[in-house]
């Protein structure tokens, strides 16, 4: 049989829009390419805005992970300003940090995850579902697809505890730089400890013992979508009165073992298989241009593909021994929120109710700065040019990018093409069920990964990111 060319496009239950293109070759996969068709521009918004406008602006990147590009950019003002984070902001801060993602894994696993191994009831919104490898009895569907509906409030709940300390969620306010503006009173430090109690029920009585049931019924998952070992970690929740240490650390895992923390300096774009084209010295979006098959640009480190995610934080910190499969990473995730859950629990307990812990310098004392840290999906790098406190220059690489990246100019692929090529379906009506539990494991959220829907066809140049920044 000759191969087939498959188009799985629009890819549903994620978070913006992704398509994925396969070739079937005697009932394997040979070929992969994952596009996404939606062009941004929040680095263009950022331009001669004041440069603490950061903080608001580019947590509309995102409606899921905004926390994690308003942290991003305080650390940046914080480096550009010399700010001295008092103690109690680290840990409101980490805190609300925590209860994004919290709200973040749990949405995830049953929102997006959960109908890939589950036959959900016949009812909005699950009416015609798809699933055709289903494994459970009757009795433990029903109880799987109750926890669909608890897995709602418990994220609501993590939302409550981000909306106490940051004025509202999504796009909180309080986490700026200096600091954070919101009073850690004693009410809120007590309400956010109950909320934060319900969660961590639901976390131990529901999330993980799911995870578990599924590891186990879908245990083949351990040997499909396993990519090389290349992954990658800028670290999680700063500490510090300079934010000068991560408590999870960062790292490149590979076959050699774990590097330290990883060099921005080795970290290179390109845009080989990208739709954008060189005008002018700059980058401008080419839905046409041959070869080009995503908005999204191609992400390395030291010439390397890399995978970010729960995954490698558990795995580079040690807290997570299993592979580079589907089913691994969806235990990493599952593991992380009950950790994550644990160190919130911790930190409550360490804030002393008060006065908004806020110290905000008013001089910059330098003109370019870059700041990383892990997000939800993995490792999340700002960079910023700065004259007179306006943004000459902002790039984002978001976690996205690193994941969906399209081929290099050596044909390399990136991390979810490498997840698909290689496996093997057994039965041609299997095909969009599997390609969707390997690509959905990733946690993709496509509206980060690709850099205002552009009606006029006049949208800003873009740019590759280069260090040092020109």
């Amino acid at each position: 049989m000759c191969p087939q060319r498959v188009l799985f496009s629009p890819i549903t239950r994620l978070s913006g829009l992704l398509s994925a293109q396969v070739i079937l070759d005697g009932g394997r996969v040979a070929e992969a390419y994952v596009s996404s068709p939606l062009f941004r521009g929040f680095e263009s918004i950022m331009g001669d805005r004041a440069v603490t406008d950061a903080v608001y602006l580019t947590q509309r990147v995102c409606g899921i992970c905004s926390l994690a590009h308003g942290a991003t950019a305080s650390y940046l003002l914080d480096e550009l300003y010399d700010n001295e984070i008092p103690e109690n902001a680290q840990y409101l801060r980490n805190i609300m940090y925590g209860a994004d993602f919290l709200q973040n894994h749990i949405r995830h696993f049953y929102l997006f995850s959960l109908p890939d191994f589950v036959q959900m009831p016949d009812r909005p919104p699950f009416l015609r579902q798809n699933l055709l490898d289903a494994r459970f009895d009757g009795a433990t569907n029903e109880r799987l697809a109750a926890h669909y509906g608890e897995a709602i409030r418990a994220a609501q709940k993590s939302h409550q505890i981000l909306a106490l300390f940051g004025g509202k969620a999504p796009h909180q306010h309080s986490f700026v730089h200096g600091g954070v503006s919101v009073a850690p009173t004693a009410d809120k430090v007590a309400q956010a400890g109950a909320l934060l109690q319900e969660i961590e029920a639901f976390i131990r009585t529901r999330l993980l013992p799911d995870t578990d049931l599924i590891a186990r019924a879908y245990g083949d998952y351990f040997y499909i979508g396993r990519t090389p070992l290349r992954l990658l970690s800028f670290g999680l929740f700063r500490f510090g009165p300079k934010n000068e240490r991560f408590l999870w650390k960062g790292g490149v895992l590979t076959e050699g073992g774990v590097t330290t923390e990883p060099q921005v300096r080795l970290i290179r774009e390109e845009a080989a298989h990208s739709w954008f084209s060189p005008v002018d010295g700059a980058l401008a979006p080419d839905p046409d241009k041959p070869g080009g098959y995503s908005f999204v640009k191609t992400v390395r480190y030291g010439g390397e593909p890399c995978e970010v995610g729960p995954l490698a934080r558990m795995r580079i910190n040690g807290f997570y021994d299993g592979g580079t499969s589907t089913m691994d990473r969806i235990c990493a995730r599952s593991l992380e929120t009950a950790l994550i859950a644990g160190l919130m629990r911790e930190w409550l307990g360490r804030l002393v109710p008060g006065e908004p812990p806020i110290a905000q310098k008013k001089t910059p004392v330098k003109g370019q700065v870059t700041a990383v840290t892990d997000a939800m999906r993995g490792a999340l790098l700002h960079s910023a040019t700065v004259e007179a406190e306006r943004v000459v220059r902002y790039d984002i690489i978001t976690p996205t990018v690193w994941n969906f990246s399209p081929k290099d100019r050596s044909g390399r692929r990136g991390p979810v093409e490498s997840a698909l090529v290689g496996t093997e379906i057994p039965r041609p009506e299997w095909t969009f069920t599997m390609l969707g539990r390997i690509i959905r494991a990733y946690d993709p959220c496509l509206a980060c990964g690709t850099h205002i829907i552009d009606l006029k066809k006049d949208a800003s140049p873009s740019r590759l990111f280069e260090y040092p920044l020109q």
